[in-house]
């Protein structure tokens, strides 16, 4: 494939990923159709086709991508003690700031909730405790820290990305006592 078919086929990749994000704003996947879909983005039908099965697809591919790219993110840790730094999750959060519209509806979608669950609980993090204890806390924490970004995007992100990542370390390595 030629770079400038490699080209068209990212500009139409992401033009359909911002029209499913537009339309999913709006009402659930459940009531976006592809007709509907390649209307509002300007795509023919067959072209969507090419790339995805159905709107869900389209969806989980969305997904996906999003998941790599914090995984790349998570990558450079190192500190088993505290495995989460203010670089990386400023990082994090500009990245989630910059698609602030995606992140919204991603974050009502119960299967991206659940990667995000289970790409956290890979980073290392030496626990002062095991077994059952470790597993709530971890909960508590994502559950935590998902609710500050869907709040913070939802308020249109006015704190800078380092900012939140300064809060969400106090209250997760400080706790609620260090206020």
């Amino acid at each position: 494939m030629s770079e400038n078919m490699d080209r068209r086929v990212r500009m139409t990749k992401a033009l359909l990923r911002d029209t499913l994000a537009e339309l999913m704003a709006k009402k659930p996947i459940s009531k976006i159709s592809v007709k509907e879909l390649c209307q509002e983005a300007g795509v023919n039908r067959g072209t969507f086709y090419a790339h995805y099965a159905d709107q869900y697809e389209l969806l989980r591919q969305v997904e996906l991508e999003v998941i790599e790219n914090l995984k790349n993110f998570l990558a450079h840790y190192s500190d088993d003690r505290m495995p989460i730094k203010e670089g990386n999750l400023r990082g994090i959060l500009e990245y989630a700031r910059q698609n602030a519209d995606l992140f919204t509806v991603l974050l009502g979608e119960q299967s991206f909730q659940n990667d995000l669950f289970k790409l956290v609980k890979l980073v290392p993090f030496q626990y002062e405790t095991e077994g059952w204890e470790k597993t709530y806390i971890l909960d508590f924490a994502i559950s935590g820290c998902l609710s500050v970004l869907r709040k913070w995007l939802q308020e249109g992100a006015p704190e800078s990305p380092g900012e939140m990542a300064a809060l969400v370390l106090k209250i997760i390595y400080g706790g609620l006592l260090s206020f």
